[in-house]
């Protein structure tokens, strides 16, 4: 319900302006690793594995928010086994241009997701490094927001 009332609210009193958002809204069961999630238009989030191999990307259930009025917002499920992570991003990071104007791109996301890492922490501090040495000082246009979340080995 919380969804719907903030979508329609968008839809109905900006969408002459075209505005809207995007967003990813979770429920994780530490004991089960299930997670229940809504993606409303956001970059599908990518599922892995200890060793940063895509298990599973979870695309958007909906359009963002703003854009249809009345929307019936569909539930996605998905397990995460001990030590699976999930990493988030806007599309700021992969669209992040270098001084010649090409893109970061997502293959150069999923490479660094193998890289080894002590926390999820320092996975998204790498990635951020890799992304300001490709850009090599361009002025970016668009944000570039991350997150990550582990499951805890032995859960």
């Amino acid at each position: 319900m919380l969804f719907r009332s903030t979508n329609d609210y968008i839809a109905i009193n900006h969408g002459d302006l075209a505005m809207f958002a995007t967003l990813f809204f979770g429920v994780f069961d530490p004991t089960t690793g299930n997670l229940t999630y809504i993606n409303s238009g956001h970059e599908a989030l990518l599922l892995c594995d200890r060793t940063g191999t895509v298990k599973k990307e979870l695309p958007a259930t909906a359009p963002a928010l703003g854009i249809v009025p009345n929307l019936t917002y569909q539930v996605g499920q998905v397990q995460l086994a001990a030590g699976d992570f999930l990493v988030g991003y806007t599309d700021g990071v992969t669209e992040a241009r270098a001084t010649d104007g090409s893109f970061f791109g997502k293959d150069r996301l999923l490479k660094q997701l193998q890289s080894p890492f002590a926390s999820v922490q320092d996975l998204l501090n790498q990635i951020a490094q890799q992304v300001d040495a490709y850009t090599g000082g361009a002025e970016q246009f668009d944000d570039m927001t991350m997150i990550a979340v582990r499951r805890k080995e032995g859960e």
